[in-house]
């Protein structure tokens, strides 16, 4: 799990190195602690930093408890990594600054959480997946636990009785099993091909800027946001760990422009706007020299909204529009229904796209491991992709994780195989790529046509 004290670590060295640079800001700082000093040690680097972060020494810092430590973080602008370390952009109440948030006391666990028979109870059904992320569940019995239904991170605490744990899972060994993106994915990295000098972008709410798992990914934050930020959750991290993390990511080395936007139902047109930024951007790359955009992934669409022209532009400039709209089809509303029909917009080679997701102890490069989400059946005109069942950089905290089994992601996980797959075929197009994503698959009765990354690569690299 990640140590807050390498934070305040790295920052005691930049900040040394700078000063040895003479940038004047750090020229400055020493001069208030240590004045006249032309040289500095580390160790009196460190001092100043634990005196800035409202320290009296640094041993008083490297002994502080972990939330102390987070509070820290929170209370000061962290000018290195360029963005208040906050889990929300509202309320103070939802910084991990105090045990009671680290779950040391931990919140009561929720009502629809029924953790005899592992589902959830909600007002529009039952689930068979559930949330314990940041929940104490050390008093319940999860002996009977499929891992790959819970949605859990590095704030989970477990049951101290083994008994009481699923056989033979140790979480922390799962989530790091769990950070390869799958499907073979990995062996195209070690060929090289992995997304870089390709350029990406995604269209989405506000995301933990400095998270170690992406951060170098990061081209440029474009904040769009209007209104109340208290309702814009930083929940776009994880999309943004499967699509260019440098662990968890598919397009692990490519550079990624992110547009964050208000989490609005049925507001297409913050999104249209961001579209077109996008778009501006692309035109912007390639009059430098560079790659252009290759694909922008919009989340968080509502409705039966309308792109319009922005959506038109970026497909004749050669973007690929990887975007899911959840809305209802005439023929459900005629018949009362109340789940939702997914429409990818640029998917013109398959009935639909489905999640697949890695069994409990699978093999995650291995198809035959995989199954439909929610034991979900699907006809032979399916492509799969991964949705679920991966870890991903958790929104809490810059250096924490959390296995995703409830939320799906897979148009962050389909843009970042495109983006692989621009690398061997420049000139390729999301037809073309969806075509041969659906050809070179593999077939599983009941499932559907399972993506085959690295036989789709070698078809296109023909």
């Amino acid at each position: 799990m990640f140590d807050y004290i390498d934070v305040f670590k790295l920052e005691a060295k930049c900040f040394l190195k700078d000063f040895r640079k003479k940038h004047q800001k750090e020229v400055d700082l020493a001069a208030k602690y240590f004045s006249g000093k032309s040289n500095l040690s580390l160790m009196q680097a460190q001092h100043i930093i634990a005196k800035e972060y409202g320290f009296n020494s640094w041993d008083d810092l490297i002994s502080a408890e972990k939330w102390n430590l987070a509070g820290a973080l929170n209370a000061k602008q962290n000018t290195r990594l360029t963005s208040p370390l906050k889990i929300w952009y509202g309320s103070d109440e939802y910084n991990y600054s105090t045990p009671e948030r680290f779950g040391i006391k931990g919140p009561a666990v929720r009502d629809d959480l029924d953790l005899v028979n592992y589902r959830e109870v909600h007002s529009y059904g039952v689930s068979s997946y559930i949330h314990i992320n940041n929940y104490d569940v050390s008093e319940a019995d999860l002996s009977g636990l499929d891992v790959s239904k819970a949605t859990f991170d590095d704030f989970t605490i477990w049951p101290q009785d083994k008994s009481k744990m699923p056989k033979d899972f140790n979480p922390q060994e799962f989530m790091e099993k769990r950070k390869n993106p799958g499907l073979g994915i990995r062996q195209l990295h070690k060929r090289g091909i992995d997304g870089r000098g390709r350029n990406v972008a995604i269209i989405d709410a506000s995301v933990l800027r400095p998270h170690l798992e992406y951060r170098e990914s990061l081209a440029d934050y474009i904040n769009l946001k209007e209104g109340d930020l208290s309702r814009a959750q930083a929940n776009g991290g994880w999309g943004v760990s499967v699509m260019v993390g440098k662990i968890c990511g598919i397009a692990s080395k490519a550079k990624l422009y992110y547009f964050a936007v208000d989490f609005v139902n049925n507001d297409y047109s913050q999104y249209a706007r961001a579209l077109d930024r996008v778009c501006d951007l692309h035109l912007k790359l390639k009059s430098l020299g560079q790659k252009g955009i290759d694909v922008v992934v919009l989340n968080n669409l509502y409705g039966n909204g309308d792109l319009g022209e922005a959506l038109q532009r970026a497909r004749s400039l050669g973007i690929f529009v990887c975007m899911l709209s959840y809305a209802y089809s005439e023929e459900q509303r005629a018949q009362g229904l109340k789940h939702k029909t997914n429409l990818l917009f640029e998917f013109p080679h398959a009935a639909n796209l489905t999640d697949v997701e890695c069994r409990m102890y699978g093999d995650i490069d291995n198809s035959d491991d995989y199954g439909g989400h929610n034991n979900r059946v699907s006809d032979e005109n399916s492509l799969c992709v991964v949705g679920y069942g991966q870890t991903v950089a958790c929104q809490y905290t810059i250096g924490s994780y959390l296995f995703n089994a409830t939320s799906t992601l897979r148009t962050f996980w389909l843009g970042g195989l495109y983006v692989l797959a621009k690398c061997v075929k420049e000139n390729l197009t999301s037809e073309e790529f969806f075509k041969t994503a659906f050809d070179t698959g593999d077939y599983r009765k009941g499932i559907g046509v399972v993506i085959n990354p690295q036989k789709l690569i070698a078809e296109l690299s023909q």
